[in-house]
């Protein structure tokens, strides 16, 4: 059962934590497609072009190095990258779906039975025909499974030329679609005649146009009318900060075209035009590779004058040739493992870049006495890339300045020569920064009578990589994200300065099945929750959020399993956050453990404290539960005051159930 986590914070420093629900997710099946919407391969710039899996007992000579056989990969499945941004899902609604189209090995992409291509020959499949089952993942941002398709496993065979929903897509983030084929990666069943297939299909997003869908690792074959080759371009996204790339082709039977050629083309003002050196054969890499080594180096790129996206330009492309592609930052020294891939587009891309800034706060400070904002921001996109930094909106009162650090000692500087500050380059995957906009009130900011003048600042940030890519194409200025800082001195000049902030976070930290832990999980990871920026607080740089937002859809719990919750609290206001109280409801069908409640502070030993309330027990008064008629019963932690201070304000509240 997926189990999500929700946080509720009541009015006066009582904090409340929810308990674990479930949520289901529906998917229908011949759903109507949105007008708006992108298709894998482009069926304007590329309709006779198919993205292909092959199943483990084809030869390599077909074109499919990561699945087939004797191949090196380590892993053998093929990936698809879809970047969504948050102005993605607002122009879509809050809600985009993607549908795989012809998933079935038995359709007019397809080519089964070893040799039999589909297009004149769309079946159903029978057991006479062997046709290979197939299965199509869609994984999140964290690496968790969304939802899977299979496709000729029961009993009814499946219709050929199927559209069917994978999944829908409401958070930002970079979602991976995987392809397999062949009984064997999918039940097991080695039978040669159910993993010899190629397996066609395309892959369609509605919602908006021009999304960011690339193959990581794959393979595609084009089929023109004739067999009259055709030229073909692809495009790779290169990030700020990459010094050299490593492209590969495999198979593309150039010798059967002698006018067959490559060239790799930088972004306006960089290295230019740099050709082929040698084009791969049947079976090899190109540039005198094995069926397992090869490629052709660039390097000598300028950190940001080739960032951008690079064309791949494929001349007189075979048709009925079905092969693959692979950009790589590098030199890559170990192709089989993919560190350093890039995903590949077959239409130029139109913008670039995926990023959080997070989050809005609210100071105080006397005047003329700095205090400085906290926020992160983080690249979510799959290059490098650099987020440039303006600041709007600041009342003629005041003084601001972004730095590094919360002391204000280092300043923020223009790493990429735009005349804006900036993070500088980013890890690609995830990688973050934490700053700090530190606000001076001047003496205008407090007025004569005890009331003050408020300074709004709008922090506002830009993708680096999607300024660069939206010149090349054209396609206007980047977008942009905001937070809001918000600063004034004390209201009647003196007293307590400040506001408090209290942040939650709550997480399943382990589940002792049978006496052991349950096995194949990481309960020490930490996982980003997509739905909070609560988890992403610099001040929780001081302690590790470990735990799982939800277990397996493949591995729910069990009758007789303990699972234990963990609360973490953090006090990050320029306040210390008085009378502070955590509520936690034990979920339905669960019993507490008794004596099971313990509190972490700061670094300080591990204590037994707080109280449990049995189910329908009355609840003390002014307590911070959501629900207080308290069905299930409920762990209620006082704590007190809570420092506001670097090394005393964090800590964590947790406790065990057992399910019923």
């Amino acid at each position: 059962m997926l189990q999500h986590l929700n946080s509720r914070k009541s009015m006066k420093h009582l904090w409340a934590v929810t308990s674990l629900g479930a949520v289901m997710v529906g998917l229908a099946t011949n759903s109507q497609i949105a007008f708006a919407q992108t298709t894998l391969p482009n069926q304007t710039l590329n309709p006779f072009v198919t993205f292909q899996t092959s199943g483990r007992e084809r030869l390599p000579s077909v074109g499919d190095w990561y699945t087939t056989a004797n191949s090196a990969s380590t892993d053998r499945v093929h990936r698809f990258l879809i970047s969504i941004t948050p102005s993605d899902l607002a122009a879509a609604g809050g809600s985009i779906t993607v549908t795989i189209l012809d998933g079935e090995v038995n359709g007019e992409f397809d080519e089964f039975n070893s040799n039999n291509f589909a297009a004149s020959r769309v079946l159903t499949c029978t057991p006479a025909d062997n046709c290979d089952p197939s299965r199509f993942t869609l994984i999140n941002s964290s690496g968790a499974v969304l939802n899977q398709l299979d496709y000729n496993l029961g009993v009814t065979p499946d219709p050929p030329n199927q559209a069917e929903i994978l999944g829908t897509i409401t958070a930002p983030g970079v979602y991976q679609v995987v392809s397999e084929a062949g009984a064997f990666p999918i039940t097991g069943n080695a039978t040669p005649a159910l993993n010899d297939d190629d397996n066609g299909f395309r892959i369609q997003v509605s919602g908006v146009t021009n999304l960011l869908i690339g193959q990581f690792q794959g393979t595609l074959q084009q089929n023109t009318p004739g067999d009259v080759p055709n030229d073909l371009r692809l495009y790779a996204l290169v990030g700020p900060g990459t010094g050299s790339l490593f492209f590969r082709n495999f198979d593309i039977d150039s010798q059967f075209f002698g006018g067959q050629s490559i060239q790799y083309i930088s972004p306006p003002g960089g290295l230019g035009t740099i050709s082929e050196a040698q084009l791969s054969t049947q079976g090899l890499w190109n540039n005198g590779g094995t069926l397992n080594t090869g490629g052709q180096v660039i390097s000598g790129l300028n950190p940001i004058v080739d960032a951008g996206y690079w064309e791949v330009r494929i001349n007189a492309f075979a048709s009925d040739n079905q092969t693959l592609f692979e950009a790589n930052t590098g030199p890559d020294t170990s192709p089989n493992t993919g560190p350093n891939r890039l995903p590949l587009f077959d239409a130029p891309p139109q913008r670039a870049g995926n990023f959080l800034i997070t989050t809005d706060t609210t100071l105080e400070t006397p005047v003329g006495q700095p205090v400085c904002h906290p926020f992160r921001v983080t690249n979510n996109f799959f290059t490098t890339d650099i987020i440039n930094l303006t600041a709007t909106g600041t009342n003629q009162n005041y003084t601001t300045q972004f730095f590094r650090d919360a002391a204000g000692t280092t300043p923020l500087t223009d790493t990429d020569g735009d005349g804006q500050v900036d993070t500088g380059i980013l890890a690609a995957n995830g990688g973050f920064v934490d700053l700090f906009f530190c606000v001076t009130p001047g003496q205008g900011a407090l007025l004569s009578d005890g009331s003050v003048v408020v300074d709004t600042t709008t922090i506002t940030g830009t993708s680096f990589m999607d300024r660069e890519v939206r010149a090349q194409a054209g396609t206007g200025a980047p977008a942009p994200q905001s937070i809001v800082k918000t600063t004034s001195p004390p209201r009647g000049g003196g007293g307590a300065t400040g506001t408090a902030n209290f942040r939650l976070v709550k997480r399943i930290t382990n589940v002792i099945r049978n006496g052991s832990v349950l096995p194949g999980v990481n309960f020490g990871a930490f996982v980003d929750d997509p739905g909070t920026t609560d988890d992403n607080a610099a001040g929780w740089s001081q302690t590790t959020l470990a735990g799982i937002l939800a277990l397996p859809l493949t591995n729910p719990v069990q009758s007789g399993d303990e699972v234990t919750y963990t609360v973490y609290f953090l006090a990050d206001g320029s306040a210390p956050v008085l009378d502070a109280s955590i509520c936690d409801p034990i979920p339905g069908g669960m019993t507490f453990v008794l004596n099971s409640l313990e509190l972490g502070l700061a670094n300080n030993p591990v204590t037994s404290v707080g109280d449990f309330f049995t189910p329908l027990a009355p609840l003390p008064e002014n307590n911070s539960c959501p629900i207080q008629t308290n069905p299930n019963g409920a762990t209620v932690t006082n704590l007190g005051t809570v420092a506001n201070t670097s090394g005393s304000n964090f800590g964590f509240i947790r406790f065990r159930v057992r399910v019923n």
